[in-house]
């Protein structure tokens, strides 16, 4: 993948063609709406739903602005200032599986004719094309943790958590629910549309689903991708695993440590990196081999886990 780099607005927006072949195929699947979703400096995607007959206008950078003061830890920027642009990304482009009538695209914020500078999609299209420029390319996969948890009395509980609540009875000190066959059956409604939705639908590359630790403690395995795409899809599991949450009457938290007493959730960030001439050549898989490492290992020690594609 090499990103363009646009140096004006005009550069950065899609040509005629590409907006009515994606515009047509919107209506044909029935999309009333987009979210057309940019990402705040707390990683959180924020939108303005636009209806698919301003589809057009939305692609031309004619669409729904916002106010630069609204982005977190921008001071210098006020209300007098001129708003910020979205410029979707159409080849992020999908259909939400919660709510068919909606698409998703993510987008990138210009300002006064140019990328947003702390616009964090803008940022790491930045460092890709750094990269680029030395010959490299940047792939990731990523094994994120989450808890999905319900209401009880106006307490957050854990939705899969047969024994007694605290002050109900005796609850028994337990080994890491890890792997646990009983743990995972019950949780199979939830995981189970889960997995149709990302296997099927997206198409994701998924590997596996962990019954974690914890009480109602998960954890996704993905294959590899570019980078971007995976941290689009990162930011887009995060809304879709709260969406089907809600449908299930829970909800999911990504928090570390959301109850006293239980295991933590995180996430493995696999990271590789290519030669831009030499695409199917993981190079910290070569460097292994060359240290006299196995060359069937996955996993490098440390926080960061490296994995072969």
């Amino acid at each position: 993948m090499t990103l363009p780099d646009p140096q004006s607005l005009e550069e950065a927006l899609a040509s005629e063609e590409r907006i009515k072949e994606t515009g047509d195929w919107l209506v044909s699947k029935g999309i009333k709406s987009i979210l057309c979703c940019w990402i705040d400096l707390l990683g959180v995607p924020k939108t303005k739903p636009v209806p698919i007959s301003d589809w057009h206008r939305l692609c031309k950078g004619k669409g729904p602005q916002f106010a630069v003061h609204s982005v977190s830890f921008v001071p210098e920027l006020g209300p007098a200032d001129p708003d910020q642009i979205m410029v979707p990304d159409l080849d992020s482009l999908l259909i939400c599986p919660w709510d068919r009538s909606l698409a998703w695209v993510f987008a990138d914020l210009w300002w006064s004719d140019k990328p947003y500078n702390v616009c964090p999609r803008s940022a790491m299209k930045r460092i890709v094309r750094d990269c680029e420029a030395k010959g490299y390319q940047l792939y990731a996969g990523v094994e994120p943790e989450f808890m999905v948890m319900r209401w009880k009395d106006g307490q957050p509980v854990k939705a899969y958590d047969n024994d007694p609540q605290p002050g109900e009875g005796l609850r028994p000190r337990r080994q890491a629910f890890g792997y646990d066959v009983e743990h995972t059956m019950d949780s199979m409604g939830f995981l189970g549309e889960l997995i149709e939705i990302l296997d099927k639908e997206l198409e994701w590359d998924l590997h596996d689903v962990v019954a974690e630790g914890a009480y109602s403690q998960f954890e996704l395995d993905f294959g590899y991708t570019n980078i971007l795409q995976m941290a689009d899809r990162l930011v887009f599991l995060r809304i879709l695993l709260k969406e089907i949450a809600k449908k299930h009457g829970m909800f999911a938290t990504f928090m570390p440590k959301p109850t006293i007493g239980d295991w933590r959730s995180g996430a493995h960030m696999n990271i590789s990196m290519r030669h831009v001439d030499e695409p199917d050549v993981n190079i910290f898989e070569t460097a292994r081999r060359r240290l006299g490492r196995s060359a069937s290992s996955t996993r490098s020690p440390g926080c960061c886990a490296m994995a072969a594609p």
